[in-house]
């Protein structure tokens, strides 16, 4: 291969192109993971704002998908961005992504009501599903910024790179769960938590074991139908349903083993059971590619 006034052999121009894009990943990563730090820092200039709705809330949100977008338009590769919704086809994983987190939340709920271990806040459902309809199009929006950063940039450029599918996972959930840190640290309100020991068990604990392997689900989700947009409509609803019923509100909670084994958003039997779904999907994907 012919560059400039010298011949670069096949191999070394590879090579490059693999360092290159390496590089790119270790910027994203980054700048993703700086993000937050970035936003609390602005938020200590500018210390009157609403909780939750601050400049820099906004900065942590949208400061990785904007890395990842330039790092596109700087190589000029839309490959993998997964911006098509790829409908054909693919009706049914838009199904499977909007019930995926609704089902597994009545399940679980369903199971600890026999065992009597939840407890329910009452609610009206003339008051609840208004305000559920309204968080729908702001957690879209949330969530684009959001999933096209991991599933959009991360995801793509990492299989580019032919990594095992298992670093893949395990890659993308740790960014995605410490991109989350000064959320948990900082951005939440202080009335969220009973014990200042859950912000860390959150932030080092919990957010790391479930986000990896809800990564699985939302890896395979993204490379299964090619579109990010599943990937999007899926995290919607977990924000939606479980994670709105139990932690914004919460309407719905459980109590000693409950929590600790059927609480659908941090219990032992859902995690094991979303990771069991998640590798279902590899398993169809990888089925999928074979025929092609």
């Amino acid at each position: 291969m012919y560059e400039g006034n010298t011949y670069l052999p096949v191999n070394d121009n590879a090579s490059r192109n693999i360092k290159r894009e390496k590089a790119y990943i270790t910027i994203f990563v980054i700048v993703a993971l700086m993000s937050g730090w970035i936003g609390l820092l602005v938020d200590m200039v500018i210390p009157e704002q609403l909780d939750e709705q601050t400049l820099g809330m906004g900065i942590w949100l949208v400061l990785p998908f904007l890395c990842g977008v330039i790092i596109r338009l700087v190589q000029r590769d839309w490959k993998g961005f997964g911006i098509k919704p790829k409908l054909k086809g693919n009706l049914k994983w838009y199904v499977f992504a909007v019930i995926l987190f609704p089902a597994v939340t009545l399940l679980f709920t369903l199971i600890s009501w026999t065992f009597g271990l939840v407890s329910f806040t009452p609610f009206s459902a003339d008051t609840l599903v208004p305000v559920i309809l309204s968080l729908f199009f702001g957690l879209i929006i949330k969530n684009i910024f959001e999933d096209f950063a991991w599933q959009g940039f991360l995801t793509p450029k990492l299989v580019s790179l032919k990594t095992n599918d298992f670093l893949i996972y395990l890659v993308v959930g740790l960014v995605w769960a410490f991109w989350h840190a000064p959320y948990y640290l900082y951005f939440l309100p202080d009335s969220i938590y009973s014990m200042p020991v859950d912000r860390i068990l959150d932030t080092f604990i919990r957010s790391p074991i479930i986000i990896t392997v809800w990564a699985v689900i939302f890896v395979e989700i993204t490379r299964l139908t090619g579109s990010v947009w599943p990937a999007v409509l899926m995290h919607t609803f977990e924000d939606l349903i479980p994670n709105f019923l139990i932690f914004d509100e919460p309407i719905l909670e459980f109590s000693g083993f409950g929590n600790l084994l059927l609480n659908p958003l941090s219990g032992i039997l859902p995690i094991l059971l979303y990771l069991t779904i998640g590798l279902w999907l590899r398993k169809v994907r990888r089925t999928k590619e074979k025929r092609i």
